[in-house]
């Protein structure tokens, strides 16, 4: 190979290699669908609020001037324009003045705070002692069973039959006559503007 072609080839595989990444940078990338802001402003819609460093920080999403956008070209209606809220449940274990097992929840909460405090607060109301924390779910549902001798499972699941077959199952491990009791829905919910 002549000296020339030599040192040619790594710099065409150099500049094909900017190229590329020049190209790269110019192609769109998915951008954050929310952010923190003082509240909706022109074009904005408030979408839910962030707690985790204990400050309640509004979230919002930027929705064009109109209230909405279209990716089908100007002056077409791309129908109606919207968000997905999450939603939240949460049991509370719980026993009756006779020493049983029971429960109370929280189902449909804006956020997971707000579910385990509702269902602690559900479970005090009730009169039940020694009130904790059980599981929750996201979007999802919670099945709770209950054994012949009284004790008491719950699993969740993506939807109700998924989480009866998980809470089900779980109950037969250590118990007889096994029932679903109660199952708790808690879907996203479709917020329209």
């Amino acid at each position: 190979m002549p000296l020339a072609v030599r040192f040619l080839a790594p710099r065409l595989s150099a500049l094909a290699t900017m190229f590329c990444l020049a190209l790269a940078s110019l192609t769109p990338t998915a951008a954050l669908a929310y952010y923190p802001c003082n509240g909706p402003g022109p074009g904005e819609i408030l979408i839910g609020v962030d707690n985790t460093n204990g400050v309640q920080t509004p979230l919002c999403e930027y929705v064009g001037e109109q209230g909405g956008s279209s990716d089908a070209g100007p002056g077409v209606d791309s129908g109606p324009g919207g968000y997905w809220v999450d939603r939240f449940t949460t049991l509370a274990w719980g026993v009756t003045s006779d020493g049983a097992p029971t429960y109370s929840w929280s189902s449909g909460a804006a956020s997971e705070a707000e579910a385990n405090n509702g269902a602690l607060a559900q479970c005090a109301a009730a009169g039940f002692g020694n009130c904790s924390l059980g599981p929750g779910v996201i979007n999802g549902a919670l099945a709770v069973a209950v054994g012949q001798d009284g004790s008491l499972f719950a699993e969740w699941g993506e939807t109700a039959q998924k989480a009866e077959r998980k809470v089900l199952r779980l109950c037969r491990k250590t118990a007889k006559g096994c029932s679903v009791e109660r199952v708790l829905e808690s879907p996203a919910e479709w917020i329209s503007y």
